[in-house]
């Protein structure tokens, strides 16, 4: 068996580990941030924090994420993002999970910018994660935040 066949017959369902969770995008009430993060480590994810609360904008939060993610590139824009992760997959499927922290603070400054690059980014996670082609990775992200304020989670 190949390693892109084990690591796909070892994939994380993540609704299964945190079956509290919404549908996708997956947004996690602060409260419930650290179990997220415990049960995320114990199923096997490298877990990656990056705080939003400094983030003014898309140039912020690609900075932000490319030293999250210890990418030599990826923080100049999305698609230097894409390449960044796919270099990392070329040598061994990877498992991310990706904790944005303070996503409502970032929401609240500039929901254009929010809302794009969830998009976006769910969007990247989708094609990299990819089981139909060859997976780079399994790639999951979380927005954590105090999202009831804003009429649920």
């Amino acid at each position: 068996m190949s390693r892109i066949d084990d690591f796909i017959n070892q994939w994380v369902d993540v609704k299964h580990v945190l079956p509290w969770l919404p549908d996708e995008p997956f947004f996690v009430e602060n409260e419930r941030r650290g179990e997220a993060l415990s049960a995320l480590d114990c199923s096997g994810f490298q877990v990656v924090t990056v705080g939003l609360a400094e983030v003014l904008g898309e140039e912020d939060l690609m900075k932000a994420l490319g030293r999250g993610l210890s990418l030599a590139s990826g923080d100049e824009n999305w698609d230097s993002l894409r390449q960044g992760l796919h270099e990392l997959g070329d040598r061994y499927p990877w498992r991310i999970a990706v904790i944005f922290t303070d996503g409502d603070v970032f929401a609240t400054k500039d929901i254009h910018s929010f809302v794009r690059a969830v998009s976006v980014l769910q969007g990247l996670a989708a094609d990299l994660s990819s089981i139909l082609e060859r997976p780079y990775g399994q790639l999951e992200l979380f927005y954590v935040g105090q999202w009831s304020r804003f009429g649920g989670a």
